[in-house]
């Protein structure tokens, strides 16, 4: 499935590229994400708001939640447009 351009803001595409950087199995808390990103609470959820709804991120439903990247999330993170926000990702 290919991923359509879009486009992100630098908080949304700072959000995607911690998120993208984790092992598929691994998944962070708003409050971890905001420690990463160095992004307010209230900043970081906006970004993962949109980017859920837009299928790029999903969250748990139970307890805190916590949130990983879709495969369509990393497809879209690695396009060179975003090449800032994905330093220091593992290959």
């Amino acid at each position: 499935m290919e991923v359509r351009a879009m486009a992100l803001t630098e908080y949304e595409a700072r959000v995607l590229g911690r998120l993208a950087a984790l092992a598929i199995t691994n998944s962070v808390t708003v409050s971890e994400l905001c420690r990463q990103t160095g992004l307010t609470e209230s900043s970081a959820r906006k970004a993962l708001m949109r980017l859920s709804r837009i299928g790029l991120v999903y969250g748990s439903t139970r307890g805190p939640a916590r949130w990983r990247s879709t495969d369509r999330g990393r497809r879209a993170i690695s396009r060179p447009a975003y090449r800032e926000y994905t330093r220091g990702r593992p290959c």
